[in-house]
């Protein structure tokens, strides 16, 4: 199966650790790696302390990564828009991530503000959340919550998604869904089986690339405390999907 821009690296550690793996990742230059994700370090980056290192700055040019700020945006749609410009205007972001739950105007703010420069991904439900949860808190099973704030997403002019692997076979079987493309996390390739203890709806790296994912995202596997080789981990992940078969999605 092919490999290339098949995994998003989700920088959650501290600032130091992240920019030292996306460093290595940048030299390795494994063509697997799509770009990096961060998250609570942009908070961090936030209260930056005069004369530390600048995080966007160094991932963007000494590392090469492309860069995605998952922040999660949900609010009035002006103010959407106005968090994304300074992003826009950095030219360090390529994605951005929002909240379907937001609705169409919002998300065609968002995605009005990001302009050709920075991509909106709409986040769907939360791979933290079981589907008892997503029952109680949406009124629909997680698939057909799932597909309904994709077509949300559809209208507004979205073009990147975010969802468990568990719904990613009714997105991909839906026609009007078919300009999507899913970025999918709480996964885990079959050597480690390991996932974050707070992801809920999970599945296996291989089986969300066969079901049609653009690409998967894994942090703790890589990037945490106790991990040794990130880069070899990385390798790892994709000797596993080059030699897993081609299925068809459909």
């Amino acid at each position: 199966m092919e490999t290339k821009d098949k995994l998003w690296v989700a920088l959650d550690t501290n600032k130091s650790r992240a920019l030292e793996i996306a460093r290595a990742i940048g030299k390795a230059k494994l063509d697997i790696v799509r770009g990096v994700k961060v998250n609570r370090l942009i908070d961090e980056e936030v209260f930056r302390k005069d004369g530390e290192v600048r995080l966007l700055d160094i991932l963007a040019t000494e590392c090469s990564l492309p860069i995605w700020v998952d922040i999660k945006l949900n609010d009035v749609d002006r103010t959407v828009a106005g968090r994304i410009a300074p992003y826009v205007k950095s030219g360090l972001v390529n994605y951005i991530t929002i909240m379907a739950k937001g609705g169409i105007d919002m998300m065609k703010a968002a995605v009005d503000a990001g302009g050709s420069t920075v991509n909106m991904i709409a986040v769907t439900e939360l791979t933290s959340l079981d589907e008892d949860e997503i029952n109680l808190l949406s009124g629909h099973p997680s698939k057909a919550s799932v597909i309904n704030l994709s077509r949300l997403a559809v209208h507004a002019g979205v073009k990147y998604l975010v969802c468990s692997g568990q719904e990613l076979l009714a997105v991909r079987k839906r026609f009007e869904l078919a300009g999507l493309n899913p970025f999918i996390p709480a996964v885990s390739p079959r050597f480690a089986q390991k996932t974050g203890p707070d992801q809920k709806r999970t599945m296996d790296i291989v089986e969300v690339l066969q079901r049609g994912a653009e690409a998967v995202i894994v942090g703790s596997l890589i990037v945490g405390d106790d991990v040794k080789d990130p880069v070899g981990i990385i390798e790892k992940i994709a000797q596993e999907i080059e030699e897993a078969e081609v299925v068809s999605s459909k």
